[in-house]
């Protein structure tokens, strides 16, 4: 995997992993400061099954309007829900952009407008934003999707260079946007093994 711009690990940078599973890191100076995800990764994101930040309210309506106990929760909202919930038709957003189903698109834009709102709560956080990192499988493959989140970030000087963002370039951001927009890669197997071998080389040490 190439190494893009070292100096932008340093700076302000929000990591976009979308795929069934979704979440939005912000980094600064090479360190998570804040995330999407709570408690579990079920908070955050709209995901392929799972909801995302609901009003705990929701909770409390299905257990007295439904009778739902905890299992039949945790079945609905990590197995039922996000855009398998919303759409009605599935959780693949390959299958939702294939479709022109009305609630495939809604789904779709849910997606999208989950992820633009954190991209700002992020930022804020952030005291500001350098770099956007898509990444995961549907940060990888869907330049429809990249596009429509650089458009809801384009209010924070995101300039998307559509052309690249078609022929999913690792760079997708023009030469003059503020805000450098990547598509990388992800191999979470290798940084596993890289945080296990740390970790047991430590170990080691100490004995």
């Amino acid at each position: 995997m190439p190494t893009l711009e070292p100096s932008r690990a340093e700076a302000r940078v929000i990591v976009a992993h979308l795929g069934n599973g979704a979440s939005l890191c912000a980094l600064q100076n090479g360190r998570s400061i804040a995330t999407t995800m709570g408690f579990s990764p079920l908070d955050g994101l709209v995901m392929g099954t799972r909801c995302g930040s609901i009003v705990p309210g929701v909770v409390l309506y299905l257990m007295n309007h439904y009778g739902m106990d905890a299992p039949a929760l945790e079945q609905l909202l990590y197995h039922e829900s996000g855009l398998l919930g919303v759409s009605g038709i599935s959780g693949d957003m390959r299958t939702l952009l294939a479709s022109d189903n009305p609630q495939a698109q809604e789904a779709i834009e849910l997606f999208v407008y989950r992820i633009g709102c954190e991209i700002g709560s992020l930022a804020a956080a952030l005291g500001g934003l350098d770099a956007l990192i898509f990444t995961g499988g549907i940060g990888e493959h869907s330049a429809l999707i990249r596009a429509k989140i650089c458009h809801q970030a384009a209010w924070l000087g995101l300039e998307l260079d559509e052309s690249a963002n078609q022929a999913t370039a690792i760079c997708i951001s023009t030469a003059g946007s503020k805000i450098a927009t990547w598509v990388v890669p992800s191999n979470e197997n290798l940084m596993i093994a890289r945080h296990t071998l740390r970790q047991l080389t430590v170990a080691n040490v100490r004995m």
